[in-house]
């Protein structure tokens, strides 16, 4: 690209003196920039060894400089050779004289110098690049592990309150609780996983809701459906349970029988989860939408940004959370 933008200006400003064609004028500005050509991933590389800012950019400037007064004259030079070597083969004349070349390298060095600089600065705006992108993503690595890390104490909390409760009226129930308590607090601090296929979610999910089938005051009618793709799709780890216990806890808890359905379904490349849970009268559709919710949301901004959404919505008297996100499958599909 350079020997291109450079041809015109060399070509007009030797074609008074009929020096070469115009095509014959980019053969030589290609032969006399591909020294530059493969020396510049070696310059890129050494750029980002050389950043500037946070305290070094003095330091960084004179490694730079020193590079370049080195490095400038001799790839010029190499490019002035190169020139010579063809025009001797394909023209047959003679070399210049070692003075007169060694002049000519000197005066154009000056003129490569732009280049040099043009191609520290892209090695300096990558290195930018990547360090921002490296920042973001630890950044939303941390934010995603607070999340998550607001799942188990806020779901702890409930059930110990829940059971404490029952240990009033029911013993052997609230030690049959606390046993099951244990087992989902082992299932779910054993993943270690950002994400999980939609049936390890689900299985995780389920064991939640065994637990709370002890504590709620009616029965519990539950029921999950999935298509084969989005049976293996792959999720966030733990989106589901702040949903579900969002569902148990403000609603579920407070119903004489309740209705729980978690539903799944692809469609062009998109995976849809819905979660309906049955409303209890006394409650206005507005809180329905607890901290569980709001956690998921996050979550899902922090993973995906604008390409997932999570929606809810009162139908009947049934409270919905539908999310949509990207569909990607884990291993083989199974019904």
């Amino acid at each position: 690209m350079v020997a291109l933008a450079y041809t015109p200006a060399v070509w007009l400003l030797n074609a008074s003196a009929g020096w070469r064609t115009l095509l014959a004028t980019l053969g030589a500005m290609i032969l006399f920039f591909l020294p530059w050509a493969l020396v510049t991933p070696a310059v890129l590389r050494a750029s980002a060894r050389q950043p500037l800012g946070a305290g070094r950019t003095l330091r960084s400037l004179i490694g730079i400089g020193g590079m370049g007064v080195i490095l400038v004259p001799v790839v010029t030079a190499l490019g002035l050779l190169l020139n010579e070597v063809a025009a001797w083969l394909i023209e047959g004349r003679r070399f210049l004289p070692l003075a007169q070349l060694a002049q000519g390298a000197t005066i154009t060095s000056f003129f490569s110098v732009p280049i040099y600089v043009a191609v520290i600065g892209v090695g300096q705006a990558l290195l930018w690049i990547r360090q921002t992108g490296e920042r973001e993503r630890l950044r939303a690595d941390a934010r995603l592990e607070a999340l998550r890390a607001q799942v188990n104490p806020h779901f702890l909390f409930n059930a110990l309150t829940a059971i404490g409760e029952l240990a009033h009226n029911d013993v052997d129930v609230a030690q049959a609780a606390i046993a099951r308590l244990a087992d989902v607090l082992r299932a779910t601090l054993a993943v270690e996983r950002p994400e999980l296929m939609l049936a390890e979610e689900i299985a995780i999910a389920k064991d939640h809701i065994e637990l709370y089938r002890l504590l709620l005051p009616g029965p519990l009618d539950f029921r999950v459906s999935a298509s084969p793709a989005a049976w293996n799709a792959q999720v966030p780890a733990l989106i589901l349970q702040p949903l579900v216990e969002n569902a148990l806890v403000h609603a579920l808890a407070r119903v004489a029988q309740g209705r729980l359905c978690i539903a799944a379904e692809d469609h062009d490349g998109r995976l849809s989860l819905k979660i309906e849970n049955s409303m209890p009268d006394s409650i206005a559709p507005s809180r329905g939408a607890g901290s569980g919710v709001a956690n998921a949301r996050e979550r899902l901004t922090a993973l995906y940004g604008i390409d997932a959404t999570l929606a809810t919505d009162v139908e009947g008297e049934q409270f919905v959370v539908t999310l949509d996100l990207p569909l990607v499958t884990m291993g083989n599909t199974t019904a």
